[in-house]
């Protein structure tokens, strides 16, 4: 039910993955928020490949843990088409089907290594007839788990506020409340002073 009115409000980017982002000044600072941390989000998801109608064949990660765009960018830049899905790329034409990728100009001696490590990854993938999936990684079985999720975010971070050296005894309130201040950017300090006019 979320995902439709999410979608509804602010409409959604060209595969349905996301919603696109929150414009304006009323009303979506929330929505605002949460989107700050969808990178990080998707940076913890990857793709099973079904029909690859929404899929970007360099730009999302489907056959390993990284964009193909990432792993071979030289192959990346010379790529006639950047944007095309799975399954623009491949050809149920030929055989059993096979991968059609297109290049604007020939290759290098020293790009054909490239050439052939990408050959051999996209050797064990297919097309299948299924709808693709963004699977979590750190779940089982791909789904989102919110403690996963939690526990991924707190494994790596620095604590959000530093309340034991700020709350303690035998400080003045003024001093304590005045580090609190500055701990969030609160601060006036002069350069803010200055925007401020």
């Amino acid at each position: 039910m979320w995902k439709r009115v999410l979608v509804a409000k602010y409409g959604q980017e060209e595969f349905g993955w996301r919603t696109k982002k929150a414009n304006g000044a009323f009303g979506v600072g929330l929505w605002k928020e949460i989107l700050k941390e969808a990178d990080w989000c998707w940076d913890n998801m990857t793709f099973k490949v079904g029909k690859g109608t929404k899929i970007r064949f360099w730009k999302d990660p489907w056959c390993g843990d990284v964009e193909l765009a990432r792993r071979f960018p030289q192959l990346f830049n010379v790529a006639a088409q950047k944007s095309a899905t799975v399954g623009d790329l491949w050809d149920q034409n030929s055989g059993q089907g096979g991968w059609n990728l297109r290049f604007i100009r020939g290759f290098n001696d020293w790009e054909l290594t490239l050439v052939d490590e990408l050959l051999q990854i996209l050797r064990s993938q297919r097309i299948t007839l299924e709808e693709d999936l963004a699977l979590w990684k750190g779940g089982k079985n791909g789904k989102f788990d919110v403690k996963d999720a939690y526990g991924l975010l707190t494994s790596h971070s620095t604590p959000l506020f530093p309340k034991k050296g700020i709350w303690v005894e035998n400080v003045l309130s003024k001093l304590a409340f005045f580090a609190w201040e500055a701990t969030w950017g609160r601060v006036l300090t002069i350069d803010r002073l200055q925007k401020r006019g």
